[in-house]
C-alpha cells in the first residue's frame, strides 16, 4: 500500500513538472512573441514618423522655393536629412512621397 501511494505521489509530482515546465515554455514562447511584436510595432511605427519628416521637408522645401525638390537628393542637400532613395517613391510634379513596400 505504502509503495503505491510512494508510486501515486512520484507520478503526480512528475507530471506537474512536465505540466509546470510546458507553461514555462508557453510563458517563454509568449514573452518572446510580445517582444517580437513590440520590436515590429516599433519599426513601423520609427518608418511612419521618417515619411511624415520626409513629407514635411518637402513642404518646407516647396514654400523655400516655389517648387517640389527634383528629386531626394536635392531634398537631402536642403534638408540636412539623410534619405535612402531605394526606400521611397517620390513624385516631383506633385511632392508626394509613399514608402516603398
Amino acid at each position: 500500500m505504502k509503495l503505491i501511494k510512494y508510486g501515486f505521489i512520484v507520478s503526480f509530482f512528475s507530471l506537474c513538472t512536465m505540466v509546470s515546465c510546458s507553461d514555462d515554455k508557453n510563458s517563454a514562447q509568449r514573452y518572446g512573441n510580445t517582444v517580437i511584436q513590440s520590436y515590429k510595432s516599433a519599426q513601423k511605427l520609427d518608418a511612419k514618423v521618417n515619411v511624415q519628416q520626409v513629407q514635411k521637408s518637402i513642404q518646407e522645401f516647396n514654400s523655400a522655393n516655389g517648387r517640389y525638390p527634383a528629386d531626394l537628393n536635392e531634398l537631402s542637400l536642403f534638408s540636412g536629412l539623410t534619405l535612402k532613395s531605394e526606400k521611397y517613391d517620390y513624385n516631383p510634379s506633385n511632392g508626394t512621397l509613399t514608402e516603398k513596400q
